[in-house]
């Protein structure tokens, strides 16, 4: 009888929380009266700066990356490095200026090219893609500009002729470039050898960076 009336007043109380109630009977005879209701959706807030195990590395995010890059005739090694040293492949990632989602993008680079939704991942890699094949003609393919300008802005770059003294960005250039398996030796606004590669499946390119070798026809431009 007393096990009833305890039964009873446990069920009171939870009905009295305006919950989903269940009840299950454990092991000898034991009661245990829960409270089911799932939380809203949208109240868990991921940690900023730690990347969850469902989207870490690249294999999650491998054919929108191979799509936009052949899409926006961007280096697809390149997107890869950028979303890596941004935010690790962290949609959901918030830097500290404000900076959203995977290719960080800031409020201003956001509504230039039209992203409604920062968080949206699909509308944050495009953008970013976007963004870098701007920047790439901006510099003429140099990498370590289109990824100083990337980090610090393009005024910035302009600015000091070159990757600017940031010790942020200078270290954001030589992590992303570690990504691609370059290193970063320090570069400037002057004019480099310039490469135009026809590759086998017909595509021009003009880079800076000597193309490996059998990559396709290649012609060192003046």
């Amino acid at each position: 009888m007393k096990q009833l009336w305890v039964f009873l007043l446990m069920i009171s109380l939870v009905a009295s929380l305006q919950s989903e109630v269940k009840v299950r009977r454990k092991h000898q005879g034991r009661i245990v009266v829960t409270n089911a209701l799932r939380r809203p959706a949208g109240t868990i807030k991921p940690k900023v700066g730690k990347t969850p195990e469902a989207y870490s590395g690249t294999h999650t995010y491998a054919s929108q990356i191979r799509a936009l890059s052949l899409r926006y005739d961007v280096r697809e090694d390149l997107i890869r490095a950028v979303a890596r040293a941004e935010s690790d492949f962290n949609p959901y990632a918030v830097s500290k200026k404000g900076a959203v989602g995977i290719m960080q993008l800031m409020p201003e680079t956001a509504r230039r090219y039209g992203v409604n939704n920062r968080f949206n991942i699909s509308e944050n890699l495009k953008a970013g893609v976007r963004h870098l094949k701007y920047l790439n003609r901006r510099f003429n393919g140099k990498l370590s500009l289109i990824l100083a300008a990337y980090n610090a802005g393009e005024n910035a770059v302009l600015q000091h002729n070159g990757v600017p003294p940031y010790r942020e960005t200078r270290e954001y250039v030589r992590r992303a470039m570690g990504f691609m398996g370059l290193s970063y030796r320090g570069s400037s606004l002057r004019r480099s050898t310039l490469y135009k590669v026809i590759t086998p499946q017909g595509r021009i390119l003009i880079t800076n960076s000597a193309p490996p070798r059998g990559y396709g026809k290649v012609e060192v431009l003046k």
